[in-house]
């Protein structure tokens, strides 16, 4: 069997519900970001469903999927590249971005609805946006634009530098819209992104309170039901359903620990990132490689297993587990690894709408099952559960 992506829409559906209701409660709205999915419109609709009041991704052709499924409002998060105008004029809702020469060459192409507009505003980690001191001389530039409805600004926090948000942050920002409020026709609205923005907006009565309207965009919480801070804890009412890989086995064999000899550059003409076990071991090589995934991102759910290397289409697993070729392998993802999944042709991708052969293992729940089989984690398990299930060759 391919390479399988396995993904709990319902899930995905539960986690916007919860979220969205317990920030409504500080005047907070939440947009849903299907840029890991490549704007899969199942997890879209699953996020309409659980109270997003829009769908926002960074890629056009993410977007126009949606569109193309009657999903909305959409919201581009990545300034559209010149050649991509004609195309965000027709598909965005709204757009985010800080450079006057696109916002005016993406005017002249606007017609009929005005397209919501936010100014990006860069509150330090350096990846975007216009500076704090500049955002209201852009709004005024901006807000003269055919086309346009200048609606607030959007900030970006631990994308780029790492930098971390902050309730301060957050305060600061809410100045920056103060200053671009003279030019916004409606009430401005203060976008924040993403999931690592939560602890700030949930924690009790330190929390930020958005003297504004105020939405927060968010994508990886929402698949996962959590964000992968450190010793940050959980957000109550969310279901940890982290996404699943499957590998097949094509060959598994007991062979002594490495020779000694020389060690070069890999295949890459890297330095070798492998850690091969110093004595006898079960050595399981799997049909997926680095076009599929990397060894950071995989967490094997297979008891005492660890990946030890892997080459563009083959991966090395070590297990006491018996294991032979035909068999299957489950390895939990981050996002990172979600995203790489996604995007790679050699992945099929399956989407369940409910809650299925759950498991639990160190505190995991994910959307598979644990251990290994011929029939494969996702081949026969729709089939075998009666579940809804829809698949991307």
């Amino acid at each position: 069997m391919a390479v399988t992506l396995t993904i709990d829409i319902a899930a995905v559906r539960h986690n916007v519900a919860a979220l969205s209701g317990r920030l409504a409660s500080r005047g907070i709205s939440v947009v849903g970001v299907t840029k890991a999915v490549d704007g899969e419109p199942d997890a879209g609709r699953a996020m309409l469903a659980g109270g997003a009041i829009a769908l926002a991704d960074s890629r056009l052709p993410a977007l126009a999927r949606l569109a193309d499924h009657g999903l909305g409002p959409r919201m581009l998060i990545r300034p559209p590249q010149h050649d991509e105008l004609d195309q965000a004029a027709r598909i965005a809702d709204a757009v985010l971005l800080s450079d006057l020469s696109t916002a005016r060459a993406l005017s002249r192409r606007n017609r009929g609805r005005p397209q919501a507009l936010y100014l990006i505003v860069d509150m330090g980690d350096r990846r975007d946006g216009v500076l704090p001191d500049d955002a209201g001389a852009l709004a005024r530039q901006v807000s003269g634009l055919a086309g346009f409805e200048l609606t607030g600004v959007a900030v970006n926090f631990a994308c780029l530098s790492g930098l971390q948000p902050s309730a301060s942050l957050f305060g600061a920002a809410e100045a920056v819209l103060d200053d671009v409020a003279t030019w916004c026709r409606r009430e401005p609205i203060l976008s924040i992104g993403g999931t690592y923005c939560l602890p700030h907006l949930l924690d009790g009565e330190r929390a930020f309170r958005p003297r504004r309207r105020c939405t927060i965009r968010l994508g990886a919480g929402l698949y996962f039901g959590h964000y992968t801070l450190p010793d940050v804890d959980p957000v109550g009412g969310l279901l940890r359903a982290d996404p699943v890989l499957t590998a097949t086995v094509i060959e598994a064999r007991f062979k002594p620990g490495p020779p000694p000899g020389a060690i070069g550059p890999d295949s890459f003409g890297h330095v070798p990132a492998c850690s091969l076990p110093d004595g006898p071991s079960q050595h399981v090589l799997l049909a997926m490689g680095r076009r599929e995934s990397e060894p950071r991102c995989l967490r094997p759910m297979l008891p005492d297993a660890r990946v030890v290397g892997m080459s563009s289409d083959h991966t090395l697993l070590v297990t006491s587990t018996p294991l032979r070729a035909g068999d299957t392998v489950d390895f939990a993802l981050d996002y990172e690894g979600l995203v790489r999944a996604m995007t790679s042709p050699y992945v099929r991708k399956v989407f369940l709408d409910a809650h299925y052969c759950s498991v639990e293992r160190d505190g995991l729940r994910a959307a598979g099952r644990l251990g290994s089989g011929g029939a494969g984690t996702t081949a026969g398990l729709a089939a075998a559960v009666g579940y809804a299930a829809r698949t991307l060759a």
